[in-house]
């Protein structure tokens, strides 16, 4: 163990929530690593030195034995110098004498030895002889998970009086009435007892969240949160799964600064997309790199919460400098739990979760929708659709099959689902080896209804799998090696030839007259010229998909100390090897399905097949990818004369990856297929060296060198270094004696460079690619050779500077922390098309270059208060923000007429449409107005604005007009409120002004384009109509047609109605603008630990913890339509649902 850990670190750490349950299969490995304890003690040990420091006769009795030291550095004086020669001698009795030496007292517990300061008293949980006005009192320490706590110091402050807990956590304490005992121990919070008439004491200690985060980890390696210079977010396990979310992305939503997490797809099995510090890049990629464990690359959808010990966000160039390219748009590190020397511990989880739909969107039903279809034609000067005869069939229903009243989303839609989730893990070990290991698995339902009569209907919904072992092990006194191996399974399971969301979009767009679930007479219906069938069909009479994926990861790490070459030296290498393969398999039949447009004469149904049907179809699709990772580094770390403190990190890595698909591969040219299957390698060096002065003073110094194959021979490496400051003015002592208030104040800042290769998904862009074709031009018959990339010979690096700025502090006895951070992103050399190059040039493609350059800004932080009011009772109250901002200072495009049009000086991907200015009053208005060139258009419609100036309105006065939909601001808060064993908890999450169009050209492909799921008739028989749209105060209609001059409102939300598309009215402008902001009541827990009775520790419980979690309450927001996360799809996502999760740990 390097020093760092053994001065500031902790004993290991226990879970607030841990369960037990035997793993039977590794019982008897278990017990063949937990009796390595067993004659551990005994072995001899030789130390003959004279006025020698305390700290180094730890390390030579740590060299001579499989014990590790364990201490407060605050507390005990490591210079103090000691004289011992004990040769041959037990453990025990050299620690007597070098305790005894020191003023120490020390306990044993594992493979541990921890040392405290010796308070008076006659033996390790004893008592000092009674006085005849003093009693004595007995108990027992033992932390939250009903296990003993050793060690633990029991002192009387007003006389200094005390003892630690033994083996067992007891101890026995003379006491006089009256007296006040501080019970406390490393990482837990400190309790005062007052004495009256007790005689016993049973004390339960709370684990300090805010001392166990002391220590950050950065890249390959860890520091002190006081000596940090870079900009670090973290979060602890405790708060990823306290709202019983079982996705680790998702457990992250509104606990971390910097971070912004927005949910893509919230069907079953979807996903989160993760930014730090919003959008960087024009057209390279803004996601961060995830690395679990020291291994780059991963995901966290595959890692189950409760195996996280930690999460830690790496955000501004000195955090991040170390990984070279692979940094450029932030750091998440993953580190998960790993065995401690104790006895087996075991966890387990189990948790049923209830999801109830709500937030939907409401569509009119049949006869609204009839009416409301006569007015969008006739308003129009067409003829009605529907004749009165028509209306009274479709209002009293006496005509379902012609004429039906299907309610699409109660036809294929259940308003609750079910998730359950099962996990155990197991650790313990000894002196040679720890283990942890883990089970887990969730099987979750959609809400979809399903007819179990079907022999094609599948069960639609996600079910995953997933492991951990990670092993560590003790080769020699100064070698470990660690084994990891981890994996994640799931399989979805959909209808034939939809998934959950292209069901979702057609319920949606599908009107409750167009037709009916199933005629009367049992065919299926089909409808429209392109034969198009219902969700219901979809869903039960498709046949059935099934995609199954495996991620698994092994990993081998060795460590080395070398110590004996030099203080403070250690070597560490390790190799991984990560696999993925996905198969989708899929059986697609197709049912006959007709439509019926009339009835004969008889009465009978005038049915015409529109499709035949299909016998069963079978095709799959396989996915694999691997990835190969080596790594190895060199680590220095030494103080020289008390106050100066060096670090030095030298790293490199090598990695070799390949995707075989067919988007990747098959889909390309046959020519440039063996190209494309090419792995991709990278390799690179980076180092760290810091300096910190008396705690105060800091600096810390980054470079990268990392190579990518991306770019032509000569330009392949990169350098890209990074510089960090920090100072604390809490270091002085006339601050802390002129400010007692302030316990601590850092003001830090940085400055560097990340290149960043991932320009694009062409292979190799700076080659130029041909291929081959079929015939032939001027009369040649065979083939030809065209272009198929551009190369650009002259490639760079797209490089990032950036720039940090921020401060912490800790106020009132720590009681209130903050941390705010400045950023500045400045990226050049970004990869673009070129667009200036003259046609004579002959190209048929344009090449590309570095010519796009971007800036990006903003600021994040977080505060916390903690109050304890008393013993049984606490609150604490938190917060974070994300704000992030950019503009484009060159993207080239081709010349153009106005400035407006460039996208130079703008925000990225800036929302471009026509400025409304209203809605047409009359013919004159009409008359008096420019051209408008999108078709016909009459009173009622949208007018929009000339903004050149000449007479027509088209394509040139488009202009930009918002930001896109990714949130600028994104904020979280809440709290926890704590009474003995029960806990309160509430989480907000929000965003600040997000803007959003109803009606755009971009929107997601189950939104469509200009405005599908939210203007009236949009397609005609297939455009469903929002209730919303009833409201005559909500849509413009001539007073010609309606009587009434009111309903001409020039502030409608809706133009006059057309029945289909109406071309002027679907154009992208800011009439159509909605602000998508929102407040969400993300979540409400309890919790209850329920220390064992007599029955449950004779089942080998120790304790129980019992959770309720609300999530997705309420949502407050300008949009009503449907859940404002969700607004660019228009109604065409599955919904968010809320969350009600019933958990249960038990913890043996």
């Amino acid at each position: 163990m390097n020093k760092q850990s053994m001065t500031y670190g902790y004993p290991p750490k226990r879970s607030i929530k841990n369960i037990k349950i035997t793993f039977t299969v590794l019982l008897l490995f278990i017990l063949q690593l937990t009796t390595s304890n067993i004659y551990a003690q005994d072995k001899k040990v030789s130390i003959s030195v004279k006025n020698e420091n305390l700290e180094n006769v730890i390390r030579m009795v740590e060299k001579q034995t499989d014990y590790l030291f364990f201490y407060n550095s605050d507390e005990i004086n490591r210079k103090q110098k000691i004289t011992i020669d004990k040769r041959n001698s037990t453990l025990k009795d050299v620690l007597e004498v070098i305790t005894a030496k020191a003023n120490l007292s020390y306990t044993i517990k594992g493979r541990h030895i921890i040392l405290t300061q010796k308070v008076e008293k006659t033996a390790v949980g004893g008592s000092s002889s009674t006085k005849p006005s003093e009693r004595t009192v007995t108990g027992i320490v033992k932390d939250e998970t009903d296990f003993p706590v050793v060690g633990a110091n029991i002192v009387i402050p007003k006389t200094k009086k005390g003892v630690i807990t033994d083996i067992n956590g007891a101890f026995s304490l003379n006491v006089t009435p009256g007296d006040v005992i501080e019970i406390s121990y490393l990482g837990y919070m400190t309790q005062e007892i007052k004495v009256t008439d007790q005689k016993s004491l049973n004390i339960v200690l709370r684990e300090n969240a805010k001392a166990l985060s002391e220590v950050v980890v950065v890249g390959y390696g860890a520091v002190k949160k006081s000596d940090l210079t870079g900009s670090v977010a973290s979060v602890s396990n405790a708060n990823l799964i306290r709202g019983g979310n079982t996705n680790s992305a998702g457990a992250l939503q509104g606990e971390l600064s910097g971070v912004t997490i927005v949910r893509s797809n919230n069907k079953p099995g979807g996903g989160y997309d993760i930014k730090i510090r919003g959008i960087n890049s024009i057209t390279a990629s803004s996601s961060p790199l995830i690395v679990i464990d020291g291994v780059p690359g991963g995901n966290l959808d595959f890692v189950n919460p409760d195996d996280i010990e930690k999460i830690d966000v790496l955000k501004d160039a000195s955090a991040t400098a170390v990984y070279g390219v692979r940094g450029a748009n932030g750091v998440v590190l993953v580190t998960t739990k790993r065995g401690t020397a104790d006895k087996l511990q075991i966890t387990a989880r189990a948790n049923w979760t209830i999801s109830h739909m709500v937030n939907m969107p409401e569509y009119l039903e049949a006869y609204d929708y009839a009416k409301l279809a006569n007015e969008a034609l006739r308003v129009r000067g067409n003829t009605p659709l529907y004749s009165d005869m028509e209306l009274n069939l479709i209002k009293y229903q006496l005509d379902p099959d012609l004429y039906p009243n299907v309610n699409w989303q109660k036809e294929v839609l259940n308003r609750n689902a079910l998730q359950q989730t099962y996990y155990v893990n197991a650790k313990g070990g000894g002196s040679l080896a720890r283990y942890y290991l883990s089970l887990g698995m969730s099987n979750e339902s959609s809400a979809y209804k399903q007819e179990k009569s079907s022999k094609y209907s599948t069960k639609v919904g996600y079910r995953t799998y997933n492991y951990r072992v990670n092993l560590d092990l003790n080769l020699t006194k100064t070698t470990t090696v660690y084994f990891g191996s981890d994996g994640f399974i799931s399989e979805k399971a959909e209808p034939g030839n939809a998934d959950t969301d292209g069901l979702w979009a057609t319920q949606r767009n599908l009107t409750p007259l167009t037709i009916p679930k199933v005629y009367s007479t049992g065919q299926l219906p089909a409808y429209g010229a392109d034969n198009a069938y219902s969700p219901y069909v979809m869903l039960n009479y498709t046949g059935m998909s099934n995609t199954r994926h495996f991620r698994g990861k092994s990993t081998v790490e060795l460590k080395q100390d070398f110590s004996m070459i030099t203080k403070g030296l250690s070597a560490r290498a390790q190799i991984a090897y990560d696999t993925e393969l996905n198969l989708k398999e899929k059986r697609y039949v197709r049912p006959e399905m007709y439509y019926a447009d009339r009835r004969h004469y008889t009465g009978g149904l005038g049915l015409f097949k529109k499709l035949s049907s299909e016998p069963v179809k079978y095709t799959h699709e396989d996915e694999q990818y691997y990835k190969v990772h080596f790594e190895s580094m060199l680590n220095y770390e030494r103080t020289f004369a008390e106050h100066h403190r060096l670090t030095g990190l030298l790293y490199y890595y090598m990695s070799s990856e390949q995707k075989m698909n067919k988007a990747d591969i098959d889909d390309k040219d046959e020519s440039l297929r063996s190209m494309y299957a090419i792995p991709i390698r990278y390799q690179g060096l980076s180092g760290r060296i810091t300096y910190g002065l008396r705690d105060t003073y800091f600096v810390d110094l980054n470079f990268g060198y990392t190579g990518s194959a991306n770019f032509a021979k000569g330009d392949r490496f990169g350098f890209f270094p990074a510089v960090a400051v920090g100072w604390v003015p809490t270091g002085y002592n006339w601050v802390r004696e002129k400010l007692p208030w302030l316990d601590f104040l850092k003001i830090r800042g940085s400055y560097g460079t990340v290149g960043n290769d991932r320009l694009t998904n062409t292979r190799f862009p700076y080659l130029t690619l041909l291929k081959t074709g079929d015939g032939g031009g001027w009369g040649s018959t065979n083939g030809y050779i065209t272009e198929e990339t551009i190369g650009a010979d002259n490639l760079k690096w797209e490089v990032a500077k950036k720039a940090d700025v921020g401060i912490e502090g800790k106020l009132f006895g720590e009681r209130l922390s903050f941390v705010v951070d400045v950023f500045y992103d400045k990226r050049d050399g970004i990869y673009q098309e070129r667009q200036q190059i003259p046609d004579y040039a002959g190209l048929q493609k344009m090449p590309y270059g570095n010519v796009g350059k971007m800036v990006s800004y903003g600021s994040d932080g977080n505060v916390s208060f903690t109050q304890n009011i008393n013993k049984d009772m606490s609150f604490t109250l938190r917060g974070n923000f994300t704000y992030s901002a950019n503009e484009v200072k060159n993207w080239e495009r081709a010349l153009q007429k106005y400035d407006y049009q460039n996208y130079s000086g703008y925000v990225n991907n800036a929302f471009r449409g026509y400025i409304a200015l209203g809605l047409f009053r009359d013919e004159a208005d009409i008359a008096a107005s420019p051209k408008q060139t999108f078709g016909d258009y009459l009173p009622g419609d949208i007018k929009y604005k000339d903004v050149n100036g000449d007479g027509v309105i088209n394509d040139d006065d488009k202009v930009p007009l918002s930001y896109p939909n990714y949130p600028r601001l994104m904020y979280g808060f809440g709290g926890e409120f704590r009474y003995k064993n029960l806990t309160l908890g509430v989480l907000f999450k929000g965003t600040g002004k997000t803007d959003y169009y109803f009606v755009d050209d971009n929107g997601y492909w189950d939104k469509g384009k200009n405005g599908e799921g939210y203007i009236p008739f949009y397609d005609g028989k297939i455009g469903n109509v929002l209730t919303i749209v009833a409201d005559q105060s909500n849509r413009w209609t001539p007073a010609s047609y309606s009587g009434d001059p009111s309903t001409e409102n020039p502030n409608a939300i809706f133009p006059r109605l057309s029945y289909g598309k109406n071309e002027n009215n679907t154009q992208f402008s800011s009439f159509w603008y909605q602000n998508a902001r929102y407040l969400r009541l993300q979540e409400v827990s309890v919790n209850y630990n329920l220390p064992a009775g007599k029955l449950l520790k004779y089942l080998g419980v120790r304790s129980l913890d019992l959770q309720f979690v609300a999530s997705d309450l309420c949502i407050w927001s300008p949009m009503k339509l449907w859940d404002a996360e969700q607004a660019d799809h228009n109604g065409g996502a599955y919904p968010i649902p809320q969350r009600f999760a019933f958990q249960m740990y038990v913890n043996f």
